[in-house]
């Protein structure tokens, strides 16, 4: 297969993935911020920051920020002052329920397929999958500032 090839193959791929994810937030009547924001407290535990949902999510401030206070306003969570500007996240108990019956079968699902592969296929998949994102970067640089590494200019 030629670079071209797969390059499409590919793509169409992310795209499919991307696709299911975002079937599996309309099926749990979730828009994606919010299955963002269950997702990763899923993952990083009540009590985390908006900055670690951000990172975890790779999403903007703005988007995370406005589904938390969306989803405050519905008693799905409460946000607890910390350092400075900081505010911690907490879910309610009908948070924590929707989180149970919407957004923890995903992640069991995700880590059933992971565990169905072998240890090299789990390895290799991560492993390409980031020296093509890296590659990506570098490749588009001049497009985003920020794909730009540290020194260069």
């Amino acid at each position: 297969m030629d670079a071209k090839e797969a390059q499409l193959q590919y793509m169409h791929l992310y795209k499919e993935m991307d696709a299911s994810y975002y079937a599996l937030s309309c099926a749990q009547q979730l828009v994606p911020s919010e299955m963002d924001i269950y997702y990763a407290i899923t993952v990083l535990g009540d009590g985390c920051r908006q900055r670690d949902i951000c990172a975890l999510a790779l999403s903007r401030k703005q988007t995370i920020n406005s589904a938390l206070k969306k989803m405050e306003k519905q008693g799905l969570l409460r946000l607890e002052s910390g350092k400075g500007r900081e505010k911690h996240i907490y879910l309610t108990a009908s948070g924590r329920r929707n989180a149970d019956e919407s957004v923890n079968p995903i992640y069991d699902a995700e880590q059933a397929a992971f565990a169905e592969m072998a240890e090299a296929e789990r390895e290799q998949l991560v492993a390409l999958t980031g020296k093509f994102i890296h590659l990506l970067q570098k490749q588009t640089a001049h497009l985003a500032p920020e794909f730009r590494e540290k020194g260069e200019k």
